[in-house]
């Protein structure tokens, strides 16, 4: 999925109120750890769920909370 797509997803998906609340509330953790976001639309463009995993592993426990969250928000 490449960077547009993403955004669009997410769009679409936040006229969800409890898919935006959980969203905003994982994006916070994200937002408060430097270079995390270019680091998760990094893990979200691995297509291979192998290589998701390690790259996710790789991360601060808080951090990886967060990423494991907006990922399973966004493949529900």
């Amino acid at each position: 999925m490449n960077p547009y797509e993403l955004i669009t997803k997410i769009k679409g998906k936040m006229k969800d109120p409890n898919f935006a609340a959980r969203f905003n509330n994982a994006a916070n953790i994200v937002n408060n750890i430097p270079g995390l976001q270019q680091e998760i639309i990094r893990i979200a463009q691995i297509n291979d769920p192998k290589a998701q995993d390690a790259a996710i592993e790789k991360l601060p426990r808080e951090a990886k909370q967060a990423v494991q969250e907006i990922l399973s928000l966004l493949n529900m």
